[in-house]
């Protein structure tokens, strides 16, 4: 009678990969997308702080300058979610493409003519930004064709949300160097040719070019806000913008106080650095808990870090402090990301995400107005996390089963 062999003893699932940023940027196409897409949506950061320059070398008051910077803002937020939609129906390359000229188009028109016409100025600035084109939301639905694994998936959302913070970084710097040394057309004309580049550059890569929607494209009035998790989510995210903006007057109204004007720029680059520092440690090693907890958890770690600065420290520890909800805000940013992902409705990826970028510039809009009229207290960016915070709570509890056992 032959001898049974054992049975063999079962080998335990190898835990998930650790994937890091220079892996991302060595697949193919990954580095020149990510690259483009930083270069065309340098104007998102570039373009309002232009347009106020302008205004001033024409000697226009400061409320006509800030008007035009915040129309420009609210048509990009007003556009990015009609050009996703067009993206899922029609592809890539042709919204990138027109929208780009488009937009470059209009911001050069405002460099030719000037300020001087509100009506026309007015004009150009809402169509420069409802034209810009979607390439945040591009990108985003392009990752995961350029990626092999949900590790790397992971990973190339992680440096795609802490790298996006040098838009906004990078972006008015820029444009305030090249206005003070070369006058603010020029910043107005270099504004619409990096816009220009990035996006081409962005449209004329392959995975742009073979991009095509999914053929299972279900419409409906509602397009992509048709999920409810999907909509409780960008309002959560709306409340962290509000956060962002309600730091803006914060740190200004701080400058104010301490009579140290660099502190209201230097406060939400901290916040920035933050973001790329907080991005890059997500990346280390993977996080088993859900995609749920993993919201509310750094949703928390987001409201509770901006608790000591309502004490109102002096200018050096302050600066360090708003530091913290940025290594809070990359990672929650991430995994937004894959619950945007895990709850998208089929073909409707690029349009879902497009809704992201519109929900934190209403969100940013708004915080900025609230903080205004509570003199730029540091309350306003707590309470808005916390608004946020709560509001994740409920996505965590309506995210399916499906999405919660994602590989992260």
């Amino acid at each position: 009678m032959p001898l049974l062999s054992p049975s063999p003893t079962p080998v335990p699932p190898a835990p998930p990969k650790t994937v890091g940023w220079l892996t991302v940027l060595r697949l193919p196409h990954c580095g020149r997308s990510l690259f483009g897409t930083l270069v065309g949506r340098l104007p998102l950061g570039m373009a309002p702080v232009a347009l106020l320059m302008a205004v001033e070398a024409e000697d226009g008051s400061l409320a006509y300058g800030a008007a035009l910077a915040a129309a420009f803002g609210l048509a990009v937020a007003a556009g990015q979610p009609l050009l996703g939609r067009f993206v899922d129906r029609a592809g890539q390359t042709v919204p990138l493409v027109v929208g780009a000229v488009i937009s470059a188009l209009a911001l050069a028109s405002i460099a030719v003519v000037g300020t001087g016409e509100p009506h026309l100025a007015m004009t150009a600035a809402l169509l420069a930004g409802l034209a810009a084109p979607p390439l945040e939301a591009a990108l985003r639905s392009l990752w995961v064709r350029l990626v092999p694994t949900p590790s790397h998936l992971r990973a190339a959302y992680a440096l795609d949300s802490g790298s996006q913070e040098l838009v906004y970084v990078a972006g008015p710097l820029l444009a305030t160097c090249i206005a003070t040394w070369a006058g603010p057309t020029l910043a107005l004309a270099a504004t619409a040719a990096l816009g220009l580049t990035g996006a081409l550059t962005v449209a004329a890569g392959a995975p742009s070019r073979a991009w095509r929607p999914r053929p299972d494209r279900r419409g409906g009035l509602l397009g992509a806000l048709q999920p409810p998790t999907l909509r409780l989510l960008l309002l959560a995210l709306a409340a962290v913008g509000a956060s962002l903006g309600a730091l803006h007057v914060a740190a200004l109204a701080t400058a104010d106080r301490y009579d140290t004007s660099w502190l209201a720029g230097a406060m939400p680059a901290a916040l920035s650095v933050g973001a790329l520092i907080g991005s890059a440690v997500y990346t280390l090693r993977p996080w088993h808990a859900c995609l749920g907890t993993q919201l509310v958890l750094t949703g928390a770690g987001f409201t509770l870090t901006w608790l000591p600065l309502c004490l109102d420290p002096p200018p050096p520890i302050g600066l360090a402090l708003v530091l913290l909800p940025g290594l809070f805000f990359g990672p929650l940013l991430t995994a937004a990301y894959l619950a945007i992902d895990a709850v998208a409705r089929p073909g409707m990826v690029t349009e879902s995400y497009s809704w992201l970028v519109s929900a934190f510039g209403v969100g940013t809009a708004a915080g900025t107005a609230l903080a205004g009229p509570w003199g730029g207290s540091w309350i306003v960016p707590a309470v808005t996390a916390a608004i946020a915070l709560g509001l994740l709570h409920l996505v965590r509890h309506r995210l399916t089963h499906r999405t919660q056992i994602l590989p992260l």
